[in-house]
């Protein structure tokens, strides 16, 4: 008897510290109350790798661009450039434990000055809410910028084009995982937790997908993190489904698994990249480290993320005491009843309840 009252006792334990996981979500009205304060009150940055050539220097002529593009080589712009500083907008909040600085950085010009393209609230993240998995937060839009691609470089300048007229041009250097240094324009979020744990970001990425890359970069040594668990869709309004259903059954609502190839890009395997995706990412993170999350070469947005001490799709304590009496449990812990449909957990063991 004593041993089976510890055991339930662990059980309520675990119970409780699920239900105290701590949740963002952008679409709460003190959110966007700080969405609109930021919106209101850009900052100016500048930084060694931000540079423009003057509009009335003529960098090329016809066609030359190309040639720099594909060599490598800028110095012959680089050397007539100064250091330029760029409209942002730097978003500060978080939850309990976990500090989030969201930065969006646009690229120069009358567009950049735009608060729409700096940071926007947006339903279309495919249109879709996130959700479809027992245990994780619902969300229903994402909080982006126009310039979502996070970079560490950028230079402007004019060349001639084949009409004989000056044309702005921009060189980008992406983030990658090589370059050792920290995110420093377009659109990124930073989480510093307060204690070990882990976080699940909802995120939103736009449409040809084929070569995007998805990073969570340790701020220790600016290197991308590999071990991260990817649950999402990509079906406009549906989420999608690999597996088998029975005769008359219809296919669950549910977010698949999805992988990262050596380069961090997303593997498509069908070949259909002409749609938007939503996922959820979790990673493991420890107390007072960085966390960089951020997309490559295509807008990116973030839905909202929530922080558990635990694994949230792992089985903890609850098992033990199902040993004991047999009671059903879903993946956040909670108790449930038989008629509860979904992933649940029983003996020790999940299984799908239709």
């Amino acid at each position: 008897m004593k041993k089976i009252f510890t055991l339930v006792c662990l059980a309520l334990v675990t119970i409780s510290a699920n239900a105290q996981r701590e949740i963002w979500d952008p679409n709460t009205e003190e959110i966007q109350a700080l969405i609109t304060t930021t919106l209101d009150n850009p900052t100016k940055i500048s930084n060694d790798n931000f540079l423009l050539v003057d509009p009335s220097v003529t960098v090329f002529p016809v066609g030359t661009r190309d040639d720099c593009q594909t060599s490598g080589d800028w110095s012959s712009i680089i050397a007539k450039a100064s250091k330029i500083e760029m409209t942002s907008w730097i978003m500060e909040t978080g939850t309990t434990s976990v500090k989030l600085k969201v930065v969006s950085t646009p690229d120069t010009g009358d567009a950049a000055e735009r608060k729409t393209n700096g940071l926007q609230m947006s339903a279309f993240g495919g249109g879709q809410t996130l959700k479809g998995i027992d245990g994780y937060q619902e969300f229903t839009q994402c909080l982006k910028a126009k310039n979502g691609s996070a970079g560490i470089g950028y230079l402007e300048f004019t060349e001639l084009n084949s009409e004989g007229n000056n044309t702005k041009r921009v060189y980008e250097t992406p983030w990658n995982p090589n370059c050792g240094v920290a995110p420093a324009k377009g659109f990124y979020c930073l989480f510093t937790p307060s204690k070990d744990g882990y976080i699940t970001a909802g995120i939103w990425i736009n449409k040809n997908q084929k070569g995007r890359a998805v990073y969570v970069v340790d701020g220790t040594d600016y290197s991308a993190i590999r071990d991260l668990k990817i649950l999402g869709f990509r079906n406009n309004n549906t989420y999608e489904f690999k597996g088998e259903v029975g005769e008359g059954e219809s296919k669950p609502a549910t977010c698949i698994e999805w992988k990262l190839d050596d380069n961090y890009n997303l593997v498509i395997d069908d070949g259909n990249i002409d749609q938007q995706f939503c996922a959820y990412i979790t990673w493991q993170v420890k107390k007072d480290v960085n966390y960089y999350l951020l997309g490559n070469s295509t807008s990116f947005g973030i839905y909202g993320f929530f922080f558990d001490e635990t694994d949230p799709a792992g089985i903890t304590a609850v098992t033990e005491a199902e040993k004991v009496d047999g009671t059903v449990y879903n993946l956040a812990g909670q108790r449930v009843d038989k008629n509860y449909k979904g992933v649940v957990i029983q003996n020790g063991k999940k299984y799908m309840n239709k």
